[in-house]
């Protein structure tokens, strides 16, 4: 059964897409197996996921509260692209846009999780529409250790302090990082326990030399007294 989409000019019809096939989303421009609608013209390539040929309309998202973004079959820029408000990348197909404010989404970021949860973090992370955490401070992904941009969202616990990119929420961290960073710990343990054994040490030394001139003093004061006591029996004699 063929079927119309406001974006294609030409007809659609149902189509089931292997991903060893390596075709990419119209919409999204991501790519694209399983379920989807495909142009019925044989020299176009037209073809959709099916949840973004279900896509609504228009929406109300809480990262623009103030407008509702209208879906856009292409960017509104005279040929150009747009830079989406979420993850920074360049878009050039559907578009959820805000005709006042110039905000753009891509489709797929305007349907993110609220919430993610990850193996290696016992809370779930949180979407966050922006990564300032204060002056001079840089928000750095815990996934992957990359320096994530100030206006760019992430998946973040405020309590742990805890956050990743978007495109790091389910990608497991490197074992080998992770064993290095352990390392570096180990080691930092290992430093301060050291510096904390020297201290220790060298107030034991100190010590000592105190105990030695009280020492040195005490036989001083001891020899006194003898060559005192001999004066006085001699004098006495």
């Amino acid at each position: 059964m063929e079927v119309k989409h406001f974006s294609h000019e030409h007809p659609l019809c149902h189509a089931e897409v292997k991903e060893e096939d390596g075709f990419i989303c119209s919409g999204c421009e991501l790519g694209l197996s399983g379920s989807a609608y495909k142009c019925t013209f044989s020299n176009c390539d037209f073809l959709l996921h099916d949840s973004c040929f279900k896509l609504a309309p228009l929406i109300q998202h809480k990262s623009h509260p103030h407008h509702p973004l209208t879906l856009l079959p292409t960017p509104p820029y005279d040929g150009f692209g747009f830079t989406c408000e979420a993850c920074l990348y360049f878009g050039h197909a559907f578009d959820y846009h805000c005709a006042a404010c110039q905000f753009d989404l891509h489709v797929g970021c305007a349907s993110l999780s609220e919430t993610v949860k990850r193996d290696d973090h016992e809370h779930p992370l949180v979407l966050s529409f922006s990564t300032y955490i204060g002056e001079d401070k840089i928000f750095i992904c815990d996934v992957c250790h990359g320096e994530v941009p100030e206006s760019c969202w992430v998946y973040y616990c405020q309590g742990c302090d805890y956050g990743t990119h978007l495109d790091c929420k389910t990608i497991e961290a490197n074992p080998e990082e992770k064993e290095e960073e352990q390392e570096a710990e180990r080691d930092e343990e290992q430093q301060e326990a050291e510096e904390g054994t020297e201290y220790s040490v060298a107030e034991v030394e100190s010590r000592l030399k105190l105990l030695q001139l009280q020492m040195q003093l005490a036989q001083q004061n001891a020899q006194s007294i003898i060559d005192a006591g001999r004066m006085l029996s001699r004098l006495a004699g």
